[in-house]
């Protein structure tokens, strides 16, 4: 029993000491571990440096080495050192350190540093460490940053094209090319020989006061090089006989590099091979265009030809040691020189060569209508390429999306469109309209039914004889078209505006055949308008025409305006002229006292607010021969000699509510000679029909709800404008010989004026329900007589409102029938 028991016991004592071996060695390890963390704490500093710590034993031989007029290693990166880089993998290129120099954003300022600077500051790198303790150290200098981050970036426009033109087709060959180029092009300059006043306002013309012709290129190259270098990429000169693809142009040099010197146009092979041909066009890049300026004396003394191609040619290869070269970037320039050209009799074969067609230029051109005639045709190649570009898009588009997690077949339709908009709660689905050939239904919460208007009906029409041709190439040109059975509309704002059509034909049988058709008319390229700045600071002047019976109303509105605006505005931004509007001359007289109450209540707010601006004025409007509408056209005409002519207007009614942020928007969206405003006010219902459906509490302000009121679109009394604006406006005016009496001011400005109009809801303008009168002079203006009636008819009360109130009285009389019964 003893001896197995000393067997068992044995292995107990051993695993005993083996842990008793692990806890030590344990303990052992953690202290060596965390001595040598200590240890390793100030290597991993020095390690996480900068490496400047390593070179400050050889700064100075480095400095000694670089003194000739260098810039120094320790203080400004080497200009070569990103080229001179050797090849690194792609590990290495993953670890690269973003925090060191090479990657610190740097500061491009308005005016470089001159050299007397950069040698006081390598003389100071090359002294030693005492010196340069020693000195005084001066405050470190302010660098002026451009105004224009553009400039600081060194961002240019695209390309100038400089038309070296002759007078007597100023009006023919050069105003064609400003109209098809413009669109295409940065800029367009035209030179001429003579000072010529007699040519369209849209062109940049520039005279050269030379009668030595064979100088006029260089003339446009120093003009070139000294006003606009600074702007553009590049530069293409041409004659006005010339024929320039202006898409064509810009696609081409959208794939040229501007890091190059490039003197690009057709070299001929005889021996101005190193010269391009001027009449198909020369391109020259800005470096070029810099290099020239420096030796344009020289150029102009060694002109011995009076061709253009060898004086230019000969001027660049002096200075910028570059010959003509045909291509840049695997791209290569392509013209058309014949001077036999005739368009009529060379074009069936030229159509079928592809150096014409893929031609930037085509020089000589004899006459405007082979101009006109080329421009036709070239249209239509371009159009042709892209139809098929879109065809082989979409192609690929197809066999891409069969890689996708959906796989082949849920693409959306059509292809290169975005998917449908997917609404994410159910107040965000989008609508549809239902419409047939001369009407639309339910456009709108408040109309059931509208006729198509003139932009809808060219529109769905469009639409119709677009599907009629398709089903004819389809099922055969037998089908003719009969009648619309339904047709849908919706417009998605991700993708553009979704028909779905069905179309009733009929074929040579008097056979009828429903067919349904859907088409997507994709929205295009956005495009962002530049407009000026505008700021806030603008003196603002709001006229308040009153009547005599508006007395207590327009005391309404200045205790509104003294709780929203007044607190707010000052002299200097806001003035108020309260202006007293009679129809005769027994009015004019009591003017005075008339204003009384109204003077009272003013001097009241200005014991509060005194750098308040408020003026009285008075205007005689003979009411029986002057329409309600056209009011305001002559309210204008009274304060155009009391105004200044940049003065801001906004001019509204004594029965509307002015919120606080209003004024500020009417400064920022008019806008001097490009934009007016005419904000949609909210209009209240009549008092005692909200009061039946909703607690009115106060009389003085109007809530917004559409148990309230509704935004009056058909009302233009509340206009933001610039007193010059209306100036110009009133010489179209009578160029035109309009009758001011029977149109509106808003119509006036469509019909007649380049104007932007702002139109939208603005919910800062609230307006006081009053009574509307449709007088029966604007009979004379039907459309305006239609707006008023449609205010009449919808400014009492919803239509729910209004049924709600008919089936009241509707009760209140069945009652009172079945009580006297």
């Amino acid at each position: 029993m003893a001896g197995s028991y000393r067997q068992k016991s044995s292995p107990a004592i051993h695993r005993s000491r083996l842990k008793s071996r692990y806890v030590l060695s344990i303990v052992v390890g953690l202290i060596l571990g965390f001595a040598l963390s200590f240890a390793c704490l100030p290597l991993m500093s020095i390690c996480d440096s900068s490496p400047s710590i390593f070179l400050e034993p050889f700064s100075s031989s480095l400095n000694v080495r670089l003194d000739s007029g260098s810039r120094s290693s320790n203080n400004k990166l080497d200009s070569f050192r990103i080229l001179n880089r050797q090849a690194r993998s792609i590990a290495d290129v993953t670890l690269v350190d973003y925090r060191s120099k090479d990657y610190e954003p740097r500061i491009h300022p308005l005016r470089q540093p001159s050299a007397k600077s950069n040698n006081s500051n390598t003389n100071v790198n090359t002294n030693n460490k005492n010196k340069t303790a020693n000195a005084p150290t001066r405050p470190p200098s302010t660098s002026i940053r451009p105004r224009y981050i553009a400039d600081e970036l060194g961002i240019r426009e695209k390309v100038l094209v400089a038309v070296l033109a002759e007078t007597d087709r100023l009006n023919t060959f050069s105003l064609f090319l400003n109209q098809t180029l413009h669109d295409h092009v940065n800029r367009l300059l035209f030179f001429i020989n003579d000072n010529v006043q007699n040519f369209p306002k849209t062109m940049q013309v520039i005279a050269i006061n030379d009668e030595r012709t064979y100088l006029k290129p260089f003339y446009v190259l120093k003009y070139l090089a000294e006003k606009m270098i600074n702007s553009y990429d590049w530069f293409f000169l041409v004659p006005d006989n010339t024929f320039i693809r202006g898409y064509k142009l810009t696609e081409f040099l959208n794939h040229i590099s501007i890091g190059q010197d490039l003197y690009m146009g057709q070299a001929f092979d005889d021996v101005h091979a190193v010269y391009c041909y001027f009449g198909s066009g020369i391109i020259i890049s800005s470096s070029v265009l810099r290099k020239v300026l420096t030796e344009l004396d020289w150029c102009t003394k060694n002109a011995y030809s009076q061709d253009v191609t060898d004086n230019i040619g000969r001027c660049i290869l002096k200075t910028a040691k570059s010959p003509c070269a045909n291509a840049a970037s695997s791209y290569q320039f392509k013209a058309y020189v014949n001077y036999r050209f005739e368009f009529d009799t060379d074009i069936v074969k030229l159509r079928k060569s592809a150096n014409f067609n893929d031609s930037l230029t085509v020089h000589p051109i004899n006459d405007l209508e082979t101009m006109l005639k080329l421009q036709k045709y070239f249209n239509q190649v371009e159009i042709d390429e892209t139809i098929k570009s879109i065809k082989t898009y979409g192609e690929t588009i197809e066999q891409s999306s069969c890689y996708t997690l959906e796989g082949c077949g849920h693409i959306p339709w059509p292809i290169g469109v975005p998917p449908p908009f997917k609404p994410p709660t159910r107040f965000d689905v989008l609508r549809w309209d239902y419409f047939n050939e001369t009407h639309i239904y339910l456009k709108n919460d408040n109309d059931v039914i509208d006729p198509l208007k003139d932009d809808d009906y060219e529109d769905i029409h469009e639409v119709i004889d677009y599907s009629v041709q398709q089903f004819k190439q389809t099922y055969g040109n037998q089908l003719t078209f009969k009648t619309l059975l339904n047709g849908y509309r919706q417009f998605d704002p991700t993708r553009g505006t979704h028909y779905v059509i069905d179309i009733v034909l009929t074929d040579g049988n008097n056979n009828e055949y429903i067919k349904r058709a859907e088409l997507m008319r994709p929205l295009g390229l956005v495009e962002i308008i530049p407009m000026p700045f505008v700021t806030e600071t603008t003196k603002l002047f709001l006229i308040l025409p009153i009547h005599s019976d508006e007395e207590s109303v327009a005391i309404r509105f200045l205790h509104h305006v003294n709780r929203t605006l007044f607190d707010r505005e000052t002299r200097d931004k806001f003035e108020l002229l309260l202006t007293h509007i009679v129809t005769t001359k027994e009015e004019n007289y009591q003017t005075q006292k008339w204003f009384e109450n109204i003077r009272s209540t003013v001097d009241s707010i200005r014991q509060i607010h005194t750098q308040l601006a408020i003026t009285y004025h008075t205007v005689l409007l003979p009411s029986s021969t002057i329409p309600h509408s056209s009011q305001l056209i002559y309210l204008l005409d009274s304060f155009q000699a009391k105004l200044r002519t940049n003065a801001l207007i906004f001019i509204t009614n004594p029965y509307v509510n002015i919120d606080s942020d209003f004024l500020n928007r009417c400064r920022l969206n008019v806008i001097e000679n490009i934009q007016m405003f005419f904000p949609i006010a909210f209009y209240q219902y009549h008092p005692h029909i909200i009061a039946l459906s909703r607690n009115i509490t106060d009389s003085t302000t109007i809530d917004l709800h559409k148990t309230v009121g509704w935004f009056n679109s058909y009302a233009y009394e509340h206009i933001g404008l610039y007193m010059s604006d209306y100036l110009n406006l009133k010489r179209l005016i009578s160029f035109h010989n309009i009758t001011i009496s029977t149109v509106n001011l808003y119509d006036l400005f469509v019909q007649l004026s380049d104007l932007h109009i702002l139109r939208a809801p603005d919910q800062s303008l609230r307006v006081h329900y009053r009574t509307i009168k449709c007088d029966t002079n604007l009979q004379v203006n039907p459309i305006e007589y239609d707006r008023c009636l449609v205010q009449q008819e919808k400014g009492l009360a919803s239509r729910g409102q209004l049924a709600m109130l008919i089936i009241e009285n509707e009760q209140i009389k069945h009652t009172t029938n079945v009580k006297n019964k």
